[in-house]
């Protein structure tokens, strides 16, 4: 079904992005053939459009990508009842989300004490949109803080409301709620930072981010924690469970650790 022809209200919504398509796409095509994969297609779309028959008008925010396109992965998740490994589906989710910052790393890195600066600008100005658009749309991020420390090259700031995270709740979704948080952790590393977050919407009362460069003394004091429903957190070092080698690089795309998918009519049909 072409975008143009989805049954979305499109004076409260808007489509999910380019970007978010051909993940989706790329995940089916990885477990099914051409055809299983293009029925399968127009069912998440219709699910996608069904989600926002009773989700909150939010298609005026500045940026409506990081709302939109989290419900047509949560329509995926759903609909398609063979997945790739979970670390497949969390590099070309964040590739989705972040693809750009595979090429901005290369010129940007947080360790440098000017582009610092430029990413606390930019955070502050999101910071700001946030704090006005919450006034005129309840539904949509609401800041707790902000702070930048620019002698220690800190930033840090919160979250007390997460739409993807009310979105995960309203439809049980939770388990796959990480697949959308995890990106956070793993789009600082293009940019040779480090996400240190201790909690989330999902799993607490605020999404908590404080970033610094990789190579900032602060990042030494802690590492990264999968939990039970794969979601990442940062702990300080020493406790047990951290994510050593090959799982991080794993999830950094570094190595292939991802067996296909068997293709659909392959020992047993196409798995609808």
């Amino acid at each position: 079904m072409r975008e143009k022809n989805l049954p979305i209200d499109r004076s409260k919504h808007k489509v999910y992005t380019r970007n978010a398509r051909k993940c989706v796409l790329k995940l089916l095509g990885s477990c099914y053939d051409r055809k299983t994969t293009a029925e399968l297609w127009e069912k998440i779309q219709l699910q996608y459009a069904e989600y926002l028959k009773d989700e909150p008008p939010l298609r005026d925010l500045k940026v409506t990508a990081s709302i939109y396109d989290p419900i047509l992965i949560f329509a995926w998740y759903v609909t398609a009842d063979r997945k790739p490994p979970r670390e497949e589906v969390q590099r070309e989710v964040c590739d989705s989300f972040f693809g750009s910052f595979n090429v901005l790393g290369r010129v940007f890195d947080l360790n440098r004490k000017r582009d610092f600066r430029l990413a606390c600008r930019i955070f502050k100005k999101t910071s700001d949109i946030r704090e006005e658009e919450i006034k005129r749309f309840p539904a949509s991020f609401r800041m707790g803080f902000f702070d930048c420390d620019e002698s220690n090259g800190v930033v840090r700031y919160s979250f007390t409301q997460c739409p993807n995270a009310e979105f995960a709740r309203r439809h049980a979704l939770e388990d796959a709620l990480p697949l959308m948080c995890n990106c956070d952790h793993l789009a600082m590393q293009k940019l040779h930072a480090c996400l240190i977050r201790e909690g989330t919407c999902g799993t607490s009362d605020r999404c908590d981010y404080c970033i610094c460069g990789d190579r900032n003394p602060l990042a030494k004091e802690y590492e990264l924690v999968r939990a039970d429903n794969g979601l990442l957190l940062s702990v300080r070092k020493g406790r047990p469970g951290s994510l050593q080698g090959e799982d991080m690089a794993a999830l950094n795309g570094q190595i292939d650790i991802a067996a296909p998918c068997e293709r659909a009519g392959e020992a047993g049909g196409a798995g609808q």
